[in-house]
């Protein structure tokens, strides 16, 4: 299977992040995740590296409202430094017309956990950029299966604003480019609901989202990822989320992944992307289910059956230890 790469990814590498009250939490979202990544793939002779290419930023600019805030603020920022916003504007805010000041971050980000730092535009870039070569290849029948290592993650950046690690959601910059060539299913398989990636959709009926995850009112991103999130407008009925408790095994979990496979089948798309965090492992430091690290290869089949142009991305996934086998093993079930 073809992997593909690109960025020095300890460009990015930010120290802290403010949750849960005003004590600061040490950030799992590592460089060392990829490395942990790379070391396992690399001594697989199965597994090709290529490098991304370079896109026009127009690609992720034109569904990402706040590219420039993020552009702009990072070029601000001196080397060590990290920028949170402190203030989240509500409904009835008078906010200005051009936003160039990094002290406007609470229009665009939702948190205190996904700082800017000098160079987390250049790597936010390259991670959409991973996953828009795996989308073009798909797309110029070069590939039919592609794995896209991309870091930052991005299943948590929307429409409107970025958040929760995240800063462009690759999963639908892919599939934005993939649309004139055929419709799109996009499968969220990370610890924590992808609300970015279903309200960028929630209104489109050419793209089936679907999203495995932790039940929100006890875990992140809470607001968002409820059964009963279907769609809007003309696009009802092509969102599905199937939220489960924590703990959940492997045979609950199946049988989540079993509905979606099925609706996936009815739904007949040209293209498939998986959003594939790996937070779902029962080491995983802020994940919650009981997946073991064999348990990934059975998963991963299940979506390979469908036989679908397939595109991987990835997602969250912080255990070093265990991260790598689990990638491996789920990638392998794509393997023919």
């Amino acid at each position: 299977m073809i992997v593909i790469e690109k960025y020095n990814d300890s460009l990015h590498n930010p120290y802290w992040k403010f949750q849960l009250g005003p004590e600061a939490y040490e950030i799992k979202d590592t460089p060392m995740r990829v490395e942990a990544i790379k070391k396992v793939l690399r001594e697989d002779k199965r597994f090709k590296f290529v490098t991304a290419r370079e896109f026009p930023e127009r690609y992720i600019a034109k569904i990402h409202p706040y590219h420039d805030y993020i552009k702009k603020t990072a070029a601000s920022m001196k080397e060590g430094e990290e920028f949170y916003p402190d203030l989240f504007p509500g409904e009835g805010a008078h906010l200005p017309k051009v936003v160039d000041s990094p002290l406007w971050g609470g229009i665009w980000c939702t948190d205190a956990v996904t700082p800017i730092t000098q160079k987390t535009y250049d790597v936010a870039r390259a991670s959409a950029e991973t996953a828009l070569t795996g989308a073009e290849m798909l797309r110029d029948h070069k590939q039919n299966r592609v794995y896209a290592l991309c870091r930052p993650s991005g299943h948590h950046a929307g429409p409107r604003v970025f958040g929760g690690y995240c800063y462009f959601n690759n999963a639908a910059t892919a599939a934005e480019y993939l649309l004139p060539s055929g419709t799109v299913a996009i499968v969220d398989l990370d610890f924590h609901h992808g609300n970015g990636t279903q309200e960028f959709f929630q209104e489109v009926k050419s793209v089936f989202t679907a999203s495995i995850h932790c039940d929100p009112s006890i875990e992140y991103p809470y607001f968002w990822g409820y059964a009963d999130e279907k769609g809007k407008g003309q696009a009802v009925g092509t969102n599905h989320n199937e939220p489960l408790p924590k703990k959940t095994e492997l045979h609950e979990y199946l049988k989540a992944v079993g509905r979606i496979v099925e609706k996936i089948r009815a739904y007949q798309p040209a293209f498939l992307i998986i959003a594939a965090g790996f937070d779902t492992h029962e080491d995983d430091p802020i994940g919650g289910f009981n997946l073991h690290t064999h348990d990934y290869f059975e998963i991963g089949k299940a979506f390979s059956l469908l036989n679908i142009p397939t595109l991987i991305c990835q997602e969250g996934g912080y255990n070093t230890a265990t991260v790598g086998e689990c990638v491996k093993n789920f990638l392998l079930a794509f393997e023919k």
